[in-house]
């Protein structure tokens, strides 16, 4: 029995997305390479009329390197350093496809600049390590300088990195896991949202197999920029960072003008056009730095989310579309919002797609996407996965606008269902 639904961009998918909120973008970029943001994008408005905020934003490229506490012995010779805090972490590796797995993998943690090899799966996928305490493991001292909140390369962590508990709100709010595999495109896990936990189980990192069609984050383009355009660049990106954007956009211009071939630059300007409000202006940056860089991700994701802000869900599809093509690993985001604008064409079969993938890469933590599944599945009629994802929807999110267009539904379903 067919349910018909309405379109009810106007009040279904309010998005103050989990991901958006802790800054859900890739990290990436570099001095002179990477955009304002990184890979990371700057959240659309609500297609229904809500704000999803900026917090997929992530100026300057990457994340600061957060350092330790100050180690009190330094301050007094006699006072006894706390013993860290032992956090253990575990988690599981899968293909995109369900292929099998490459053999054992390489975990690698990001803080900011520094990267180190924590851990290697096991022969199912799984692995498991505790923070601050592997000596041995980290083969290539390369991967990060001489010193740094991993310690210095010749051994393990540094006691204030595994002291990093002592002083520190959130001593992993600056980390994240990925799988470091030649070959293989990995999902992130960002620690920030497990406050001071012991033990973090950050499910499971989804890995991509490289097919030779994939985007980049920094476009080769950039890397020929000559020194005053990259230095105007990196200013630019230190006042989007402090949310001068006036002071951004007067730095990032005078980097393509310079430079006209900057793509980053091109990006970033229009991502700081459109935090000033003007829309048309970073539309034309973000189409410039598509037409220079086919390959950058950043433009394909931007111009998705303007066109989804307007509604305009043809547009949006396949700028989104191209963007997930590019790049599946890179951020839940466009995966989310291509299945809006999908659902929103009526395309139910397609935004399955889209959503089923958003749920595997940000693992359960945006309940919106729970929501939007039990839409599309009720619009395929599957009465019961419709119900299921709306249930499980409102048992995190049981109030609010949403909450009570999802209750209707759900009645509707399980009255139809009891048929």
């Amino acid at each position: 029995m067919k349910i018909t639904l309405h379109l009810i961009v106007a009040a279904a998918i309010g998005l103050s997305c989990a991901w958006a909120q802790r800054g859900g973008g890739s990290t990436g970029g570099a001095a002179g390479g990477g955009a304002a943001g990184g890979g990371g994008t700057t959240a659309p408005s609500s297609p229904t009329g809500g704000s999803t905020g900026t917090g997929t934003s992530n100026p300057g490229g990457g994340r600061g390197v957060i350092t330790g506490p100050t180690n009190p012995t330094q301050q007094n010779p006699t006072q006894v350093a706390p013993a860290p805090r032992p956090i253990f972490i575990s988690g599981t590796v899968s293909t995109d496809d369900g292929s099998p797995l490459p053999g054992s993998m390489k975990i690698q943690a990001v803080c900011g600049a520094d990267q180190r090899i924590v851990t290697h799966t096991g022969p199912q996928g799984d692995f498991s390590f505790q923070w601050g305490q592997n000596t041995g493991i980290f083969e290539d001292a390369s991967q990060s300088g001489s010193s740094s909140i991993f310690g210095p390369s010749s051994g393990g962590m540094s006691s204030a990195a595994s002291n990093m508990g002592v002083g520190l709100a959130n001593p992993l709010s600056n980390c994240e896991l990925r799988v470091d595999q030649p070959g293989y495109l990995s999902s992130h896990a960002p620690l920030l949202s497990y406050g001071q936990l012991d033990r973090i189980e950050v499910g499971t990192l989804i890995i991509h197999r490289i097919t030779g069609d994939e985007g980049t984050t920094v476009s080769v383009l950039s890397m020929k920029a000559p020194k005053g355009a990259k230095k105007d660049f990196q200013k630019g990106t230190d006042q989007f960072r402090q949310r001068k954007f006036k002071d951004a956009e007067t730095s990032f211009r005078k980097a393509v003008t310079a430079y006209p071939d900057y793509a980053d630059a091109w990006l970033s300007l229009g991502r700081t056009e459109r935090q000033l409000g003007a829309q048309d202006s970073a539309r034309e940056d973000f189409q410039k730095a598509m037409d220079l860089d086919k390959k950058l991700l950043g433009p394909w994701q931007e111009l998705g989310y303007l066109a989804a802000d307007q509604s305009k869900w043809e547009e949006a599809a396949k700028y989104l579309d191209q963007a997930t093509r590019l790049d599946p690993m890179n951020s839940a985001m466009p995966w989310f919002f291509s299945a809006v604008a999908d659902f929103n064409l009526q395309r139910y079969e397609a935004a399955e797609r889209s959503i089923r993938a958003e749920l595997r890469l940000d693992q359960n933590k945006n309940p919106k996407a729970k929501y939007l599944l039990g839409l599309i599945l009720l619009a395929r009629n599957d009465l019961t996965g419709g119900a299921e994802a709306l249930r499980a929807f409102l048992k995190v999110a049981p109030a609010g606008a949403d909450a009570d267009i999802a209750k209707k539904q759900l009645m509707r379903a399980e009255s139809l269902a009891a048929k």
